[in-house]
């Protein structure tokens, strides 16, 4: 059977007489299908706002489509990331296994989908050698298509107009849900790439060189330890003092793998519990400071605060030579001011900047990243022998919990 496409600007409906989805909006409904139809959609937000990857919200879509829909099987498919051809790994599927075949209905897709996916509308068929009527909204964002989104049903259960009308309203709030899913995971990727760099960076720069250097110097203590007792001995305490250090600085890592818990300790407490592990045995005074009313932030606007202060403070600590820094957490009416300053050595920024994209650094891309990606500002001033401060502000402008 060949795909029968509706006339030019029109949509077949389920009962048999056709019309345009216009006609079925503007169509007076009861007021109970106006407030199923409100709940259902308020439903959707609900699930969809509440999850981050693109698997959930896709789930979550096809669960609401078929249960508000009452279609005997749903099915959603995605768009390769790019093409414009539907990639049946992302295919996602409510219903039972026994009703409306697989064989059947994937292959109706393929044959229709360049066709709904061009045209933009929504598609009602009926497969008469099937004894079947599926339903089909292309999902698109700024008229260019992500997807698919489909419900089937056998001929003793045909759509309804308002069923038609809620899967059209559904894909449009589906275009947005997997796009804003798909830039979540996106921006997840691009840092935890960072976190990954940076964690492996530290470990080859401090802990494994001197773990290396400490082995050499077991080697040579074996060498003379008949020869030169006494000296072997005051060398067994230098290493045993390096390997301090480096006990300190691996449980600085650790510890960096698993945070504490922002939610219980709150961003202050964190940070200055995170300060203390990385200044132990350093030699450097940190101090951290809270300034204004505390609030309970967004969590990913306290993740970001608390990941700066960590990335800026660790820089402190290995590289700047500083003996001492501070840390103010500035609440504000309408924003919120992360502000560390030191007392180090300083550094050319531009050239910093320069040289981190050069060499593959991620310190300031990472920081850089993590502030635009909550839509703050981020200020960098430092001059040679004169120390350095780091600014972030991000608004607070429904932020708060």
């Amino acid at each position: 059977m060949e795909w029968q496409r509706p006339p030019e600007g029109a949509e077949h409906i389920a009962n048999g007489t056709g019309g345009v989805l216009g006609a079925i909006r503007d169509r007076l409904r009861p007021r109970r299908m106006q407030d199923e139809l409100l709940a259902s959609l308020n439903d959707v937000a609900s699930a969809v706002s509440s999850t981050l990857s693109v698997d959930e919200v896709l789930n979550t879509i096809v669960d609401r489509a078929k249960r508000v829909t009452s279609t005997q099987k749903a099915v959603l498919l995605l768009t390769g990331e790019h093409s414009e051809t539907l990639d049946f790994d992302t295919l996602t599927v409510r219903g039972s296994r026994d009703e409306l075949p697989e064989s059947w209905w994937a292959g109706r897709i393929r044959e229709m989908a360049s066709d709904v996916l061009h045209n933009g509308r929504t598609y009602l068929d009926h497969d008469k050698q099937q004894h079947a009527w599926m339903l089909c909204a292309p999902i698109k964002v700024r008229e260019r298509p992500i997807g698919l989104l489909c419900a089937f049903n056998d001929e003793q259960r045909p759509f309804t107009a308002h069923q038609v009308e809620y899967l059209a309203i559904l894909s449009s709030f589906a275009a947005a849900a997997v796009e804003n899913a798909r830039l979540a995971e996106e921006n997840s990727y691009v840092l935890l790439s960072s976190e990954r760099d940076r964690i492996a960076r530290e470990m080859h720069d401090g802990i494994a060189q001197s773990l290396f250097s400490i082995s050499l110097g077991l080697e040579l203590c074996k060498k003379q330890v008949h020869r030169d007792p006494g000296a072997v001995a005051e060398r067994l305490e230098e290493l045993q003092d390096e390997l301090n250090v480096s006990m300190v600085e691996l449980r600085r890592v650790i510890y960096d793998l698993r945070p504490a818990k922002l939610q219980e300790l709150g961003l202050p407490a964190a940070v200055e519990h995170w300060v203390k592990e990385a200044t132990h045995g350093r030699g450097i005074d940190g101090r951290v400071t809270a300034r204004g009313e505390s609030r309970f932030l967004s969590g990913s606007l306290e993740a970001c605060l608390y990941r700066v202060a960590k990335e800026t403070v660790s820089n402190v600590v290995r590289h700047a030579g500083a003996n001492s820094f501070d840390v103010l957490i500035d609440y504000r009416d309408r924003s919120v001011i992360l502000l560390v300053t030191d007392d180090g050595r300083g550094f050319d920024v531009e050239e910093a900047r320069e040289r981190g994209m050069q060499d593959g650094s991620v310190g300031l891309h990472s920081i850089t990243h993590r502030v635009r990606a909550e839509g703050g500002t981020l200020d960098i001033r430092s001059e040679s022998g004169r120390g350095t401060q780091v600014r972030v502000e991000i608004p607070l402008e429904g932020r708060c919990q």
